[in-house]
C-alpha cells in the first residue's frame, strides 16, 4: 500500500501480516485498544494526508501495542496515575 505526496513517497509495510495479528487477539479489550490505535494510523494516512517521514511497519507497531495493550493491569496503573516504572520485570 503506497502513499504519495508531492514531496514523498511513504508506505505502510506488512499491511497483511498487521490485520492478521489484529484479527488473532482473542481478548476483547486488548482488541479494541489495538483497533483504536489502528484506526488513528489510517485516518492519518488516508483522510489527514499525515504520513511518516519514512515507511511505516504496521506489523511491527502491532506488535508493539499487543504487548502494551495486554498488559491490563499495567494499563489500570497508567490510568489511575500512578508512576509505571521505564522497565518491568519482565
Amino acid at each position: 500500500m503506497k502513499m504519495q505526496t508531492s514531496e514523498r513517497q511513504s508506505q505502510l509495510l506488512r499491511w497483511d501480516e498487521a490485520m492478521q495479528l489484529l484479527n488473532s487477539v482473542e481478548d476483547p479489550i486488548t482488541n479494541q485498544l489495538m483497533n483504536r490505535a489502528n484506526f488513528e494510523i489510517l485516518k492519518r494516512f488516508f483522510k489527514l494526508k499525515d504520513y511518516p517521514v519514512s515507511d511505516f511497519d504496521l506489523r511491527f507497531f502491532m506488535e508493539i501495542m499487543l504487548a502494551f495493550c495486554s498488559d491490563h493491569n499495567n494499563l489500570r496503573e497508567i490510568l489511575s496515575g500512578e508512576n509505571v516504572g521505564v522497565f518491568s520485570d519482565d
